[in-house]
């Protein structure tokens, strides 16, 4: 019970939220306040700057590759990939979801964390590892953990982050720009590139901002960790980076996988049902947590894939949504080789 809870509460809104669990209609983010306290509506959020090119819409192609990657995923295709080693960097607070944490005294194991991603990465036989960030720190320092994994790796590399993971590598890959050789491909899955609404509310709200400070803090983190996923600091961080970000994109073959889960009406359907909803709400399709707009690094290939909320592509933790993860591994390096 308590690691749902922490999978369902462990960050932003819901972690301090003692409703969450009680809700139990598509009525409960009005009733919380959420949608009329301050959520940003999709209009309200900053617009960064555009970027050089424009996206392809990889979303079909997907489809495709999903189909037959069984087939299409041959010997050559696995000889091609054990040719890289794949590094696997997760998002903020995710300390707790690769082994225990003490908290207060008790150690507290929330869940795994890409174990089907290694899993078939193993199956592959291709190289794999975790970048050991600190998830309760800012991009930049993470972005140097990043980076260092990418430099020390005796084969090319190619990244699947999750989340906040994303505005890592990418940060990596902008302030190390010799890196980008080293890179075959960058899949993001759900990564906030333009901030993420329940972040504003946060931080916006001097309860769960304090309680959220308090939690940082007690992992040694900062409250800086949050402010970096705000819709304003993405947005003004896309602006002041605009060449840097377009060079990346130009030089590096990224897929950004956003996703959003609609809403079932009369039911709890995913363990992030109140901000999910509050998003709706105001006219953004969303996982949960971050809006399928803001998942999509501007001027990146992407994908846009209806049914998962955050939780389900990384791990089997959210019992409303079930989800071949395994599978989508496989799809989206295939896509890399394509």
């Amino acid at each position: 019970m308590l690691r749902t809870f922490f999978l369902a509460l462990g960050f932003a809104v819901s972690l301090f939220n003692p409703y969450f669990a009680a809700a139990q209609d598509t009525g409960a983010a009005a009733q919380l306040g959420l949608a009329a306290a301050g959520l940003p509506a999709a209009a309200e959020a900053p617009v960064p700057a555009a970027p050089a090119r424009a996206g392809r819409d990889l979303t079909a192609d997907f489809n495709s590759a999903w189909n037959a990657v069984d087939q299409k995923l041959g010997e050559g295709e696995k000889t091609e990939l054990r040719k890289y080693k794949v590094l696997l960097v997760r998002g903020f607070l995710t300390g707790g979801y690769v082994e225990p944490f003490s908290l207060f005294g008790r150690k507290v194991w929330v869940g795994r964390y890409f174990n089907d991603q290694m899993k078939a990465l193993k199956e592959l036989g291709v190289e794999y590892s975790m970048v050991d960030i600190d998830s309760v720190m800012t991009p930049s320092h993470n972005a140097a953990k990043v980076a260092a994994e990418i430099r020390g790796s005796e084969k090319p590399v190619i990244i699947i982050s999750h989340s906040d993971g994303g505005m890592y590598a990418l940060q990596a890959l902008i302030e190390n720009p010799v890196l980008a050789p080293r890179v075959r491909g960058f899949i993001s899955l759900q990564t906030p590139f333009l901030g993420s609404p329940v972040a504003d509310y946060v931080h916006g709200n001097k309860f769960l901002a304090a309680a959220m400070s308090g939690l940082l803090g007690h992992f040694g983190g900062t409250l800086d960790a949050l402010t970096s996923l705000t819709q304003p600091e993405r947005a003004a961080y896309q602006g002041n980076n605009r060449a840097e970000i377009d060079r990346v994109v130009s030089s590096v073959k990224i897929i950004s996988f956003a996703t959003w889960k609609p809403d079932l009406p009369g039911k709890i359907d995913t363990l992030l049902e109140i901000p999910r909803n509050a998003m709706l709400e105001r006219g953004a399709e969303n996982d949960g947590l971050v809006p399928a707009d803001s998942a999509v690094l501007p001027g990146s290939d992407f994908i846009k894939f209806p049914g998962l909320d955050h939780i389900a592509p990384v791990m089997a933790e959210d019992m409303f949504v079930k989800f071949d993860r395994a599978r989508l591994t496989k799809t989206l390096l295939l896509m890399i080789l394509d």
